[in-house]
């Protein structure tokens, strides 16, 4: 099949089928190029947080090892940075089972964690497993305060200008990103205030630009500058005070290794 045959029957697919061409304008290298066209300045940092004093040996727990949760690495970031910043009061919008803000309630004074309501969740169609599995291993933890709403239309005055550390865990389309990052830049409680990202990455190298383009959006232009991607794990980071950074190397041989030990804890 030549070209404009392709081209023809393409377009006929999307005319049946309006919805495909969504599919087409997400393809992470449209997204690139459409990064690339909108900030042709930015060249995209990393950061290597475990390379801190404060990463020596680190405790994740508790960790599923089950489907749509963070990278072992991504909870170990959000330590760090609790440890290091010494973070009183963190937020994160979209909590899941509950593993990040178990992870770091530990080392903070008290977390509060957004998510959908169980009825929105079960009208939305979710299974009643899935529901059940939000707020798993937060649940009963004493500092932690779940909170109820879509972050588009939840009333967030109670925490503005409250919040030490934000965590975007929510919905990863380039429109909320940028609205949830809108949000979390008022909800800081001083410049000195941390922005984190989830999914920023596909993986532990990879940008994923659907991302991306919401927080560039959203972040002022002077902030840019201070804006990282974290290193072996799947985050993005805001550092007010910066960070000893590098270009990103896409397959560049490893220049640190970590060592695991599996610990299995009966629930």
């Amino acid at each position: 099949m030549n070209k404009v045959s392709k081209l023809l029957k393409a377009l006929g697919l999307i005319l049946q089928r309006p919805a495909l061409l969504n599919l087409i304008l997400k393809d992470e290298e449209v997204l690139q190029r459409t990064f690339e066209k909108e900030f042709p300045h930015i060249k995209l940092q990393q950061m290597d947080p475990f390379g801190w004093p404060e990463a020596q040996q680190l405790t994740i727990a508790p960790y599923a090892f089950l489907s749509g949760s963070s990278m072992v690495t991504d909870f170990a970031f959000l330590q760090l940075a609790c440890r290091k910043y010494q973070v009183e009061t963190y937020l994160e919008i979209g909590t899941w089972r509950g593993e990040s803000a178990a992870n770091v309630a530990p080392f903070v004074k008290e977390v509060f964690t957004l998510n959908l309501p169980d009825h929105t969740l079960l009208q939305m169609g979710m299974s009643q497993a899935y529901i059940d599995s939000h707020r798993f291993f937060s649940k009963d933890l004493a500092n932690v305060q779940h909170l109820f709403g879509d972050s588009a239309t939840f009333d967030w005055t109670p925490y503005q200008q409250n919040c030490d550390l934000i965590f975007i865990d929510g919905d990863h389309s380039t429109e909320a990103v940028q609205r949830d990052t809108e949000t979390a830049l008022r909800l800081r409680k001083t410049e000195k205030s941390i922005l984190v990202w989830h999914d920023a990455k596909s993986d532990g190298e990879y940008p994923r630009y659907e991302v991306l383009l919401g927080i560039y959006r959203a972040l002022p232009k002077e902030l840019h500058q201070n804006l990282y991607l974290v290193k072996h794990a799947l985050c993005a980071v805001y550092l007010p005070e910066g960070a000893e950074a590098s270009a990103i190397q896409i397959n560049a041989l490893p220049n640190r290794q970590f060592e695991l030990g599996l610990k299995n804890v009966n629930i």
